[in-house]
């Protein structure tokens, strides 16, 4: 699954001459990264799905400020992992910890899954689940969730990792009404994908 542009250190993968990336906890200095990959993720996966304006409001500057915060308050139950090569670059990220819908029966839930535009299909986005699921699998987490826009073409990548239609809801944002769809795991194994799958497949 991985190309030439890619490959993984600390054996994770082959490795070659391009660029070397590895999964690792996030540290402080890594948030203006995570912000670049998360608000530059949103205008290109949202386009025509959420409104152009609010897209336009984001804010790196913001968003690296919430994610300085919860990067301090992260720990091994509540990650924020990123991928990133040796220089420090971030080309995805992920965040998970405890589920927010108690009404359904996972235990985890993983809240944020963004891999760079012009590096989807690599296999960062599956290495970033596997180890979000090897953490939680530590902690004897008894399944995990994930919500995605049910607009998203992205969400399919969840289904060929395993997981299954499990729940569904609506909430208001930037003046729509959204479905998204809770996509489940109650083992903490991810299938192995057979193809890239959406525009943003990870």
């Amino acid at each position: 699954m991985l190309t030439s542009r890619v490959s993984f250190f600390e054996g994770c993968g082959p490795v070659n001459d391009s660029v070397r990336i590895g999964i690792r906890m996030a540290r402080p200095a890594d948030a203006p990264g995570i912000a670049r990959v998360y608000v530059d993720s949103w205008r290109e996966t949202y386009a025509g799905i959420l409104p152009d304006a609010g897209l336009l409001r984001m804010s790196k500057v913001e968003h690296a400020t919430g994610w300085t915060r919860m990067i301090k308050a992260s720990n091994l139950r509540n990650p924020v992992l990123v991928a990133s090569d040796e220089n420090a670059n971030i080309y995805a990220f992920a965040s998970a910890g405890a589920s927010r819908d108690r009404s359904l029966p996972f235990e985890g839930e993983v809240y944020t899954l963004y891999v760079a535009p012009g590096w989807t299909g690599q296999g960062l986005g599956t290495a970033l689940l596997s180890a979000v699921f090897r953490l939680f699998s530590k902690a004897n987490c008894q399944g995990v969730i994930i919500w995605a826009l049910g607009d998203n073409p992205s969400r399919f990548f969840y289904e060929a990792l395993g997981g299954r239609l499990v729940a569904e809801r609506e909430h208001a944002m930037w003046g729509r009404t959204m479905r998204e769809i809770g996509y489940g795991w109650t083992t903490l194994e991810l299938a192995a994908p057979k193809q890239r799958v959406g525009r943003g497949a990870a």
